[in-house]
């Protein structure tokens, strides 16, 4: 799927989104645009909807005032067709909220579902210098409220593979990284999530790919996320998706099972006990 296509299908998303929550039909919705002097069909808008048709400057701008959205098409629009930075984080939070089962690897950091809001603030704090304490302490709160939103939740299911330097890693400080393990530990112990250590000195494993997640949910198509420091992609191809199930069935083989990774945890507080 090309950008533009990945663009549309996501303005096309959040448009259907705003509709069914203003509680109107498509055929309405057309209706009212078009009673603002430009006549646009129900057939048109679903093909925005869906991802086959563009919404232009005028429509979205009718849009926004129909549907009262705050200007929330416009903007995620500007932010569709510039850096996509806020796009990914969006576009992927919603995905991973709303998903069935997650099958996640990270190499560096626990993932944003499981961090404290600590944890978080010493990780956008040094990866993000260029940002105010204030919209730091912004970002580490908002994060912080969606891992309480899915630690409170049923689903999805989480199955996370983790390396082993992410225990041994000390963001902000040691205390703060005794807190993250504790939190890891205490979801780990109530089943909300299953995890694995991959071991440091493991000679064969398919790590190197970098972190990924598989977002597997009953009503789209499965997908994978993959980020790095500057961008985000998602992967929706039947092929590439088979791959990174590979891959995650290969960390799998290659790591230490759950209760072990537990008792890792525990032996690691207990290290910066001792430090």
């Amino acid at each position: 799927m090309h950008t533009d296509e990945r663009d549309l299908k996501a303005f096309g998303r959040e448009l259907r989104r705003l509709r069914v929550e203003a509680e109107l039909t498509q055929q309405a919705l057309a209706r009212r645009i078009s009673q603002r002097g430009t006549t646009i069909s129900d057939s048109h808008l679903s093909d925005v909807e869906n991802g086959r048709a563009m919404a232009r400057p005028w429509l979205r701008k009718f849009l926004d005032e129909v549907l009262e959205s705050d200007g929330r098409l416009d903007k995620l629009w500007e932010e569709l067709t510039g850096s996509g930075r806020q796009v990914w984080l969006h576009e992927v939070t919603k995905r991973t909220h709303d998903a069935d089962a997650l099958f996640e690897y990270q190499p560096l950091v626990f993932p944003v579902y499981l961090q404290t809001q600590e944890y978080s603030y010493a990780l956008i704090r040094y990866g993000a210098p260029w940002l105010s304490q204030e919209q730091v302490l912004a970002l580490a709160k908002e994060r912080n409220d969606r891992a309480k939103r899915m630690a409170e939740a049923t689903s999805p299911v989480i199955w996370l593979i983790i390396d082993q330097s992410v225990l041994w890693r000390r963001y902000g400080s040691p205390q703060v990284q005794k807190e993250q393990l504790a939190y890891v530990a205490h979801q780990i112990e109530r089943e909300r999530v299953t995890v694995q250590m991959l071991p440091i000195r493991a000679p064969r494993h398919a790590g190197t790919s970098g972190p990924r997640r598989i977002i597997t949910t009953a009503e789209e198509p499965e997908v994978a996320y993959m980020e790095s420091a500057e961008e985000g992609r998602i992967i929706s191809g039947s092929a590439d998706i088979n791959r990174s199930r590979m891959v995650f069935t290969a960390l799998q083989g290659a790591a230490r099972d759950p209760q072990e990774t537990l008792q890792a945890i525990y032996d690691e507080m207990k290290a910066i006990d001792n430090e």
